[in-house]
């Protein structure tokens, strides 16, 4: 299914979100973002290193922001996938969640960019701004529903953070 580098390095990305997740406690930031892309997804990954200098200039902690596969399809990425209920037809994607515990996740396709071509629209330009917003004004979680271009959806397996307990538990 996957090669090693691409197992290991994100299996010790995992390890590394979940036990920042233990330590934080409650929120000091008001979203989770979860990227979940494939390793030629150039343009996903720009939006990444966006979406990372934005948290890095808000103070976000680590575990606010992760990416997963871009070093390839790595049996972390397939379980986080399968466990929100996708497909690696719907990578790459920007997945946003509220609260690790919540049952809700929002979700919002990125193009892939495989020859260097922008996402049509760039409509995560308009979430990150509303991110910011909510930062800025010193809200500590959000209402992902009022996002524009994201699309709710329950998680299959319950919660983020029980993705996260099972995956750990069997990898």
């Amino acid at each position: 299914m996957a090669n090693s580098h691409a197992d290991s390095h994100d299996l010790d990305k995992l390890t590394r979100w979940r036990q920042g997740l233990v330590e934080a406690g409650a929120s000091v930031f008001p979203v989770y973002a979860v990227f979940l892309v494939g390793p030629e997804d150039r343009a996903a990954h720009d939006v990444f290193r966006e979406f990372r200098s934005s948290f890095e200039e808000r103070s976000a902690p680590y575990e606010n922001l992760v990416i997963f596969g871009q070093h390839g399809l790595s049996k972390t990425s397939a379980g986080i996938s399968a466990g929100l209920g996708l497909s690696q037809g719907d990578i790459p994607l920007l997945a946003l969640i509220s609260d690790p515990s919540t049952g809700t996740v929002y979700t919002l396709p990125l193009e892939g960019g495989h020859h260097g071509e922008t996402t049509k629209g760039e409509p995560w330009r308009g979430v990150l701004r509303h991110i910011e917003a909510a930062s800025d004004a010193g809200e500590k979680t959000m209402d992902l529903g009022s996002v524009k271009d994201v699309t709710p959806s329950a998680i299959q397996d319950g919660s983020m953070e029980s993705i996260m307990n099972s995956l750990l538990a069997r990898l």
